[in-house]
């Protein structure tokens, strides 16, 4: 007999979703489970629920359509709350899927009864519960809020009586009901007519790039790259938009983040065109220092009072980019010289001189072992503060972090998602000791999963970031520092090669190695602690 968990699955298996990361808790979990298997959904069995959330979001990012998080009831759903919070400020589509009692035990029970959907509400789009006479309606309608507009993760409780009881065929969705389509927004139209005029009156537009592009799809990027290369302006990239211009390009500026050195350039613009970018990406909240007149082009309402347009086109982006690469003229204002001369500059803040393995050399050394193609992850950190300056992403969706909450314990679960997703791809996960520790159960699920992602790990014993804050501050170092412990020992006892390197040479023939091999790796990069605060415009404010 068909169950409503059989309509929960159905309706997951014809929005074409291919994965169920969680960690079972309850008899909700065990029917969607089963449900599941019997459509083809693969379920993931992950080392903790935040991990879950988080390879949930990042599928989202890659593939464009909502991951999917099924969690126990009452600490399973509250363990997911960090990945999901990541997932709220990364515009990351997915569903997280809750077990809930049956409304008789949620009034007489006490033990594990959270209130689920008020822990989840302030960090989703929406919360829902799944209930007999609506349950194809429920998941349809949450998976088409999760890609709707600012796109983010949705959360459905899953109660116990509902996924067990007898559905009947009217329950299932409709073949093909579950496509979306976007609004265009024509030959003609007000807002791009505006935008076109602006960006046309200025001599030295500069263009900022942000992850709404991205997640607007493939079309999207490639417009926005076509209106890059029509204008010929400078181009400055959100972490999550690292990229999507390859920044090997010429017109290619490196990362946006607010540091002094990039006003050699931005402070020369005459404009500013904001294409998809979220003032929750700025690196430096809340500041900004720019006092051009601005484009700006999304797809939702700019709703931050940090900067006010002068123009702003709220529309498809691949329509709207398109549109604009077909209409505005190129810059005049710009010579190849000066572009050429600040990347070189920006390229230059990779400092390698130092005791021992420079954390610069790492990130140079893994860039140069990584394919064109393939992608990284970072976790929080002075690490990735470095590679945010200086780590040359050549394709979109090739640098994934968490850039809205600035989360560690993100850049491992979302290497083994992204790993699964594109299994031929090289995907290798940059992460300090501190993010490590958190999240060493992953490379379990990593292993049994078959998701052979290599690890470089940036030892240097402590929480580095809040070592400098002590340290600029005269401050004592306590409670940042780690005892020394055996990486590579752990990570061989869960199904990984690993080695510890502490020389250039070591570290490049570990990479080769690691890359050639197709199998997991861990490196644990013995490094210099004080090698962050060696690298010019690279210090974390």
């Amino acid at each position: 007999m068909a169950t409503y968990a059989d309509v929960v699955a159905a309706t997951l298996s014809e929005a074409g979703i291919e994965y169920i990361f969680g960690l079972p808790g309850s008899l909700g979990s065990v029917e969607l489970i089963d449900a599941a298997r019997r459509r083809g959904i693969r379920y993931v069995l992950c080392s903790n629920e935040s991990s879950a959330a988080v390879m949930a979001g990042t599928y989202g990012v890659l593939t464009n359509r909502p991951g999917v998080c099924s969690t126990g009831v009452g600490p399973g759903a509250a363990a997911a709350v960090l990945g999901v919070a990541n997932n709220f400020l990364e515009r990351a589509p997915c569903l997280i899927l809750t077990d809930r009692y049956s409304d008789e035990q949620f009034r007489r029970l006490q033990r594990q009864r959270l209130d689920q959907d008020q822990i989840y509400r302030p960090i989703t789009k929406g919360s829902f519960k799944l209930a007999a006479d609506s349950a194809g309606r429920t998941m349809r309608r949450a998976l088409a809020l999760a890609m709707e507009g600012r796109q983010g993760p949705v959360h459905v409780d899953l109660p116990y009586d509902v996924m067990q009881a007898g559905a009947e065929e009217g329950d299932f969705p409709a073949e093909g009901s579950g496509l979306r389509y976007a609004g265009k927004t024509g030959s003609v139209h007000p807002g791009l007519e505006a935008a076109a005029a602006e960006i046309a009156r200025a001599e030295r537009p500069a263009v900022l790039v942000g992850l709404q592009v991205n997640r607007s799809g493939r079309k999207a990027e490639e417009a926005f790259v076509s209106f890059a290369e029509r204008l010929g302006a400078p181009v400055f990239a959100s972490l999550a938009a690292k990229g999507i211009l390859p920044e090997s390009h010429p017109l290619a500026m490196g990362t946006f983040r607010g540091a002094p050195s990039e006003m050699e350039i931005l402070g020369k613009a005459d404009l500013l065109i904001l294409a998809g970018f979220d003032m929750v990406e700025l690196f430096t909240p809340g500041h900004w220092n720019h006092p051009q007149p601005i484009v700006m082009l999304d797809e939702v309402a700019h709703i931050d009072d940090i900067v006010r347009p002068r123009v702003e086109v709220v529309a498809d982006l691949a329509d709207s980019l398109g549109a604009l690469a077909g209409s505005v003229p190129p810059s005049v204002g710009w010579n190849s010289e000066d572009l050429d001369s600040y990347r070189a500059m920006r390229r230059a803040l990779l400092f390698d001189k130092g005791n021992g393995l420079m954390p610069g050399a790492v990130v140079r050394i893994a860039r140069e072992c990584l394919p064109d193609g393939g992608i990284m992850t970072a976790d929080a950190g002075s690490h990735k503060v470095l590679a945010s300056d200086t780590w040359e992403t050549r394709r979109p969706r090739g640098f994934l972090t968490s850039s809205g909450l600035g989360s560690m314990a993100v850049g491992l679960p979302a290497a083994i998602a992204a790993k699964l997703v594109e299994p031929a791809t090289s995907v290798v996960c940059l992460t300090g000791d501190g993010g490590f520790l958190m999240r060493l159960g992953d490379l379990e699920t990593a292993s049994r999963e078959g998701a052979s992602i290599v690890v470089v790990v940036f030892n240097d014993g402590y929480l580095n970031l809040i070592k400098i804050k002590q340290d600029t501050r005269s401050f004592e170092r306590v409670g940042t520092d780690f005892r020394a412990s055996d990486y590579v020992a752990v990570a061989r006892g869960l199904g990984f090669e690993a080695v510890r390197v502490d020389t250039e040479a070591a570290l490049k023939e570990a990479l080769e190695n690691a890359f050639s091999s197709g199998g997991g790796w861990v490196i644990d990069a013995a490094i210099d602690p004080d090698g962050y605060i060696a690298a010019k415009d690279v210090r974390p404010e």
